[in-house]
């Protein structure tokens, strides 16, 4: 019975440390981002921008329809480079894999 009762207690303490990432069905190397919206262009929409200013425009930001991408919201992306020309010339073209929100 003492080797259930610390089994539960370790399992508890291991899944709260985990939850602390936060990054909400994005794998742990996803990377933070803010939205930056410049729908006001001709040519621009919904561009992320990484922490180190890295701009990425999204071929598939349709997937992912849950997310309400607002300026200067903060996400968490994961994402694979992609081929295609650029529509807006800011940043670099990628494949979204995940997207979610986060808190900081």
């Amino acid at each position: 019975m003492k080797k259930l009762l610390l089994v539960g207690i370790v399992s508890t303490a291991v899944l709260s440390l985990t939850a602390c990432n936060k990054n909400n069905g994005c794998p742990n190397s996803s990377e933070k981002a803010t939205i930056r919206d410049f729908t006001d262009s001709d040519s621009c929409g919904i561009l992320f921008q990484l922490e180190d200013g890295t701009k990425l425009e999204a071929t598939n930001l349709s997937e992912f329809p849950a997310i309400n991408y607002e300026e200067g919201q903060l996400v968490w992306v994961k994402y694979k480079p992609a081929s295609g020309a650029s529509t807006c010339g800011l940043g670099e073209i990628v494949r979204l894999k995940c997207v979610s929100e986060r808190e900081y």
